[in-house]
């Protein structure tokens, strides 16, 4: 049997009083690790603070100086004798990573939503509607709401709504009975939402800035081959959509654009002979809703400034009307975030 090693009496406190002492040290150690990760964290976190910070310093700095950039190209834009084939002035590099690009496009290049229900012109949004993926019954029930919506009655068209419908289904004040003051107002229309969800790019058909008539010098040949296919009684939306935008991109690209077919350039052509233009586009002349749709050389202008400060864009568009006229009005200023 093994026997205990024997402690005298004097050799126990000493052991007891070492083991308490490694206990302390073990203690002490943990305390400083403890304090050290501490320490750590709240440098850490006081490093990211102050990056956030300076993150946020240098962001608004980019964004007061494309503020000045986007504001510096609308000024220019803005001078009657400027013109938009200008590009040296309107495209501007002012210093390393900063610059700022403007466009000068007329606003009558986009349909007048409000001149259009103002003539009841039912045709007009059943094709566009039908070309948008309604049938003609969803079509036909969307435009009788749209109409109804900037009408000044109560009388309800054959599948609109009025007052007391949308109170039906404890909607209250609608309609606003008065022309849409904004684009996003048309997004209120029960029904429009299948639009928006069809055609994604539904903006760049309408405006409620300009004359009232489609600028064939301004617009888009999507927007032209639009206003063909609802202009022409015979049209057909769904098959005749792809013939008409051909045509128009064949008139904006060989008759506007002059010979080099490049937007913007010294050889772009401004008609002035609306027959010219209805014959480039096959349009019969004496169609009254062909009339009533297309013109010219509408005074109204879409001014678009884009500037860029290293990696950050900011963008402004301005609507003025009679801006070469020496009293321009402008109607309209928005900033729209760019995320590029």
């Amino acid at each position: 049997m093994t026997s205990l090693p024997h402690l005298s009496s004097s050799s126990f406190p000493t052991a007891v009083v070492a083991a308490r002492r490694a206990r302390q040290r073990g203690s002490a150690l943990l305390l400083v690790m403890w304090l050290i990760s501490m320490l750590s964290l709240l440098i850490y976190s006081t490093i990211r603070v102050i990056s956030h910070d300076m993150d946020i310093t240098i962001s608004q700095k980019k964004a007061f100086r494309a503020r000045q950039l986007t504001e510096m190209g609308l000024n220019i834009a803005c001078n009657p004798a400027v013109k938009d084939t200008d590009t040296a002035l309107l495209n501007q590099t002012i210093a390393d990573g900063e610059s700022f690009a403007v466009t000068i496009r007329g606003e009558g290049g986009r349909f007048n939503v409000n001149t259009l229900l103002q003539a009841n012109d039912r045709t007009f949004f059943e094709r566009a509607f039908e070309l948008w993926g309604l049938d003609k019954d969803a079509a036909s029930a969307l435009t009788d709401t749209m109409l109804d919506w900037v009408d000044q009655d109560e009388q309800t068209q054959l599948h609109g709504m009025e007052k007391e419908d949308y109170e039906k289904l404890n909607v209250f004040g609608y309609p606003f009975n008065r022309p849409f003051y904004s684009l996003d107002e048309m997004l209120l229309v029960p029904g429009f939402d299948s639009i928006t969800a069809n055609v994604k790019d539904w903006r760049d058909y309408f405006t409620i800035y300009s004359g009232g008539k489609l600028d064939l010098n301004a617009a888009e040949p999507k927007v032209i081959a639009l206003g063909i296919i609802t202009s022409q009684a015979t049209a057909d939306p769904l098959n005749d959509w792809e013939p008409a935008l051909k045509d128009a991109t064949d008139f904006v690209r060989d008759v506007r654009w002059g010979p080099d077919g490049i937007e913007f350039t010294e050889d772009d052509v401004k008609l002035q002979d609306l027959q010219q233009a209805y014959d480039a586009l096959n349009l019969d002349a004496e169609d009254p809703d062909v009339q009533a749709h297309f013109g010219l050389n509408d005074t109204t202008v879409h001014i678009e400034s884009v500037a860029t400060v290293n990696d950050y864009r900011k963008r402004v568009v301005l609507i003025v009307r009679n801006r070469t006229q020496g009293s321009p009005q402008i109607l309209a200023r928005e900033e729209i975030p760019l995320f590029q």
